[in-house]
């Protein structure tokens, strides 16, 4: 065995890897390319999970918030007060929006 075979085939793993790299970023810039790549991103917060619980919670909390809709008023809800002004020129200038207390229930409710 000469020396001139280790370096052959370390020389075709390496001309194999350039190779396979060169192919996968090819394959990256096709429609479509880049679908799917983000599981790998997925398992490791399960790594994240295991070695930080605490974080792994509050980072699914914060993506569950920001997913989290708009709360709608419910009927027994009241319209706030509004208070909108002008300048001279008739423009308007402002809006402020009030909270109007509740109407107080009448007693033969």
């Amino acid at each position: 065995m000469s020396w001139l075979e280790p370096v052959l085939v370390i020389g075709g793993i390496l001309g194999a890897g350039v190779l396979a790299i060169w192919l996968f970023q090819r394959s990256l810039d096709q429609p479509g390319g880049r679908e799917g790549l983000g599981t790998g991103g997925n398992g490791l917060g399960l790594v994240e999970n295991i070695f930080s619980p605490g974080r792994g919670d509050a980072r699914e909390d914060l993506e569950s918030q920001k997913k989290a809709g708009a709360v709608l008023p419910s009927a027994d809800d009241h319209p706030p007060g509004k208070l909108a002004t002008f300048d001279e020129d008739g423009h308007l200038r402002s809006v402020t929006l009030r909270a109007t207390p509740a109407p107080e229930p009448r007693a033969d409710d």
